[in-house]
């Protein structure tokens, strides 16, 4: 993951997130948790909605399939998705 700065726009943060999903779909197991990447990577590469509300959505999409589904990750594929929901973290300067 690139070092995104605190004010880094929807755009940089969209990238961010796209490059992540292809990481992580390249190794996931499992059929639900890929349906959820592939369906957030194509509403952020469309960018018909604001990025941060699109990864607050996923973020609670991925949440659900993991539980859901009783998913385990590999160590890797953790950290893959704490950076991707790290993503959505928006600080406002206060």
């Amino acid at each position: 993951m690139s070092k995104l700065t605190w004010f880094a726009g929807g755009k940089d943060r969209g990238n961010e997130a796209i490059s992540i999903i292809d990481d992580l779909l390249n190794n996931l197991n499992s059929q639900l948790l890929q349906e959820v990447l592939i369906e957030f990577k194509d509403e952020l590469e469309k960018r018909e909605s604001a990025v941060p509300y699109i990864l607050s959505r996923m973020n609670v999409s991925i949440s659900n399939a993991l539980h859901k589904n009783k998913v385990s990750l590999t160590e890797e594929q953790q950290s893959k998705l704490q950076q991707l929901t790290q993503l959505s973290n928006i600080r406002y300067g206060y």
